[in-house]
């Protein structure tokens, strides 16, 4: 995963229709969470979470797509000169079994996508129904392309909502939601995200460098009994770290999608734990922007990846290797080590 690079991005958030807004709020902490117009049924309160401003209301696979298409289609300008169909567009959506998901939710959403963008369907675009983790599984088959040759770009996309009377429902009743009598969960949010990746390489373009890669699976998920011990974040960690070729004391700061459930924040101090073995051990600072945009689900990791970039270009974050790391509730979990490069300026 070495030779992947992100080369721009795109955004629609709670905080911003594209992607300049979105992170210079991430940048100054603005936060898009407030009250909702549906009730805990339990406490009779507004439920708070982070809705995009849309025009229009309304739920199932057309809005996902007026959520997600202006965010590919800023990846897809930032590929000029290269042609829009020549660039396949890989999707994560949210996985079988969630709460309040369309019924074909894959086949609707990309030929309202294709659609709306007014392109030609590419044989390589694909969706990913694995909610989190989907984005990180569509960064495998991204590399996969660009290496053999078959695309020399791809349009790594997520969209998703949690803002859906039946998945509110739902997770009130699990006790997942943050409310009132509820501090152990997460804001519902919704958005679509999208990063361009590129082989990596070219100096004559500033790039956000995917320099180690890393999948686990862990049996302890958040619905399970077992106890937690975060072996698949550890080992996804280590994959990545080792890929990297960089211990974690070289890593001063990560970037993740923890939500607020103590379930993810345990995770992550007994990964960096297992991991943080040098003479002189040290905890990355830690950033975890669902803290102003609500969950985002499947929208997560290219949000990540921007802010990495954005961070690391702007100043705000450190230039030296970052950690990103994401889960899904199905116990997937990928971890990247990234770092910004700028283009070489040439001498005349």
């Amino acid at each position: 995963m070495s030779t992947l690079a992100v080369r721009g991005c795109g955004m629609v958030s709670a905080l911003g229709f594209n992607a300049a807004s979105t992170l210079a709020a991430l940048r100054a902490r603005v936060s898009a969470v407030q009250a909702l117009p549906w009730m805990d049924f339990e406490s009779g309160e507004p439920l708070r979470g982070a809705k995009v401003p849309l025009p229009q209301w309304w739920e199932g696979a057309g809005k996902l797509v007026d959520l997600v298409a202006p965010a590919v289609q800023e990846c897809l300008q930032i590929a000029a000169p290269n042609q829009p169909a020549t660039i396949p567009i890989l999707l994560a959506v949210s996985e079988p079994g969630r709460p309040g998901r369309p019924e074909g939710l894959e086949s609707e959403i990309f030929s309202g996508l294709h659609a709306k963008l007014g392109l030609s369907p590419n044989r390589h675009s694909r969706a990913y129904a694995a909610g989190q983790t989907g984005c990180a599984r569509a960064m495998v088959d991204a590399h996969r392309l660009i290496a053999s040759g078959m695309a020399s770009m791809c349009v790594v996309a997520g969209v998703d909502s949690y803002l859906q009377q039946e998945a509110l429902g739902e997770y009130i009743e699990r006790r997942r939601l943050m409310t009132s009598s509820n501090s152990n969960g997460f804001f519902p949010g919704e958005g679509g995200s999208a990063v361009l990746v590129a082989a990596a390489g070219d100096t004559r373009v500033e790039e956000l460098q995917i320099r180690g890669f890393g999948l686990a699976q862990e049996s302890a998920t958040i619905e399970s009994t077992e106890p937690l011990r975060a072996l698949g974040l550890t080992q996804a960690m280590r994959q990545a770290l080792k890929s990297a070729g960089i211990p974690m004391t070289a890593v001063p700061r990560r970037i993740t999608d923890l939500s607020g459930e103590q379930y993810g924040f345990k995770e992550a101090l007994f990964a960096i734990m297992r991991t943080n073995t040098g003479p002189r051990p040290v905890t990355p600072e830690m950033e975890h922007p669902i803290e102003y945009l609500g969950h985002v689900g499947a929208a997560i990791l290219p949000i990540l990846l921007a802010w990495a970039w954005h961070g690391q270009r702007n100043g705000y974050f450190e230039p030296d290797p970052l950690l990103i790391h994401t889960g899904a509730d199905s116990g997937e979990r990928a971890a990247l080590v990234v770092q910004r490069v700028a283009p070489v300026r040439s001498r005349s």
